[in-house]
């Protein structure tokens, strides 16, 4: 968000990451350790974003993020993590940007504990690159 902060429209894109760029600024947000092509769970948080967008009457926000979004991977050929789309969403619903940070690694947390038992039992430093075979989607029904 700082950056989307800094950059203030869709039309100070480009000049804006010139700016960073030339600095040698990391743009927060994008590239992933493991998904080199992509991040698949951003579609589905994108989504999120874009309903949020619209509840909350910010186009101007989907605007930055898609201009920005274009440019980063035109420019570097590097696509947006899950923090990207996220960022956003956590601001529209009322978090301040010094929350995210914490509101990202809560998120993770189960994951990460569950990553430590299964390594820890299977002695080895597993890395994510399968695909998942679990169960479909669940619906939950209401109580």
């Amino acid at each position: 968000m700082h950056t989307f902060d800094e950059i203030g429209t869709a039309h100070k894109v480009e000049t804006g990451l010139d700016a960073a760029l030339a600095n040698k600024r990391k743009i927060m947000g994008f590239g992933h350790r493991v998904y080199n092509n992509g991040d698949s769970r951003v579609p589905t948080m994108k989504a999120a974003l874009d309903t949020l967008v619209a509840e909350y009457n910010r186009p101007d926000l989907a605007q930055i993020y898609d201009a920005l979004e274009a440019a980063m991977t035109e420019r570097k050929g590097i696509r947006p993590n899950l923090d990207y789309p996220s960022g956003p969403a956590h601001s529209l619903i009322g978090f301040n940007t010094e929350m995210f940070t914490s509101l990202f690694v809560i998120s993770r947390i189960t994951g990460w504990t569950a990553h430590i038992r299964e390594q820890c039992a299977s002695n080895a430093l597993i890395r994510p690159l399968t695909s998942y075979s679990g169960p479909a989607e669940r619906h939950m029904s209401p109580q």
